[in-house]
């Protein structure tokens, strides 16, 4: 994927990303929280990121990794620094949290009754 870091749109489109997550979730106080409700925070976040993404291209796992932490550098510049500490640790994490937000598999069991013995 080569993208063009200084282009208008995609600076557009890494400010959307940041309004439509912080509109939908309050971050305040996110350095006082215990680490569960970090988790819980960073997992609404990254599901938030995951769709506001998706609608725009496909992204593989790498991809999305780099996408975060050109956010949080981008939202370091802004001095959004609650915002960009959560998608620091949603870096860190990424594997822990990436693993819940897919799609689980759902297997077809057949249920034994007394005709089918």
């Amino acid at each position: 994927m080569k993208i063009n870091l200084n282009h208008p749109s995609f600076i557009t489109f890494l400010d959307q990303i940041t309004e439509n997550i912080l509109s939908n979730i309050s971050i305040e106080n996110y350095f006082s929280l215990p680490q569960e409700k970090k988790l819980n925070v960073q997992y609404i976040v990254f599901k938030l990121f995951k769709n506001a993404v998706k609608y725009r291209a496909t992204f593989t796992d790498n991809e999305i990794k780099i996408l975060i932490s050109l956010l949080c550098k981008k939202n370091e510049e802004n001095e959004n620094y609650e915002f960009a500490s959560i998608l620091n640790d949603i870096k860190n994490n990424f594997d822990g949290i990436n693993e819940f937000t897919k799609p689980k598999r759902k297997t077809n069991k057949k249920i034994k009754t007394e005709n089918d013995e």
